[in-house]
């Protein structure tokens, strides 16, 4: 089996598994709330959530200090970073995001990194829905900037195949706490 059969099946496996619960949510928040406050304010990249995907919304207003940036997925061609309170539309997969117009910012200020994905693993591999967007994205950050990969405990996993391409992240927050990403540690991110 190839990794991209391989990666295809466990996206299939991913889609079977329970959309995320209010109370499994509302855990995740808490967990991003408490990692947050830990650190020094600095721009920060969310995402605006797809229909069944874990809702960071409340985060974003607990901590209004913060200036939060979030992406857009263009027709083609890269995700584009712009403010989260952006004027937004809906995109076709029902999530919204940021009007076309909207201000550009440089992935360069992100600070942090929150990241979605549909699964991920103990050493920081992220298997996102098969574009590599955010390994585009992540590839052009300031490389000390952490990069959390934010998910349910349910949707972790020991390992995932990984190609040259795909950026690690150096933290996990899950409903069940957080994990500096071991592998991580000795890097400068």
């Amino acid at each position: 089996m190839t990794s991209t059969d391989h990666k295809k099946g466990l996206r299939a496996e991913a889609r079977g598994k329970p959309v995320p619960t209010p109370d499994e949510s509302q855990a995740v928040c808490q967990n991003v709330l408490a990692w947050l406050k830990q650190r020094p304010p600095a721009p920060t990249l969310i995402w605006m959530a797809m229909p069944g995907e874990l809702d960071l919304d409340l985060v974003v207003s607990r901590v209004p200090e913060i200036e939060w940036l979030t992406t857009r997925t263009p027709s083609h061609g890269s995700l584009t970073v712009h403010s989260y309170h952006s004027e937004t539309e809906l995109h076709r997969y029902g999530f919204r995001q940021p009007v076309i117009d909207s201000p550009v910012v440089s992935p360069e200020r992100i600070g942090i990194a929150l990241v979605p994905g549909v699964m991920f693993d103990r050493q920081g591999g992220r298997l996102g829905r098969g574009k590599s967007y955010y390994d585009r994205l992540l590839a052009g950050t300031d490389p000390t900037a952490p990069r959390v990969g934010v998910t349910l405990e349910r949707l972790l996993v020991e390992a995932l195949p990984q190609e040259p391409h795909d950026i690690p992240m150096t933290h996990l927050i899950t409903d069940r706490g957080v994990l500096e990403v071991a592998s991580a540690k000795g890097s400068p991110r």
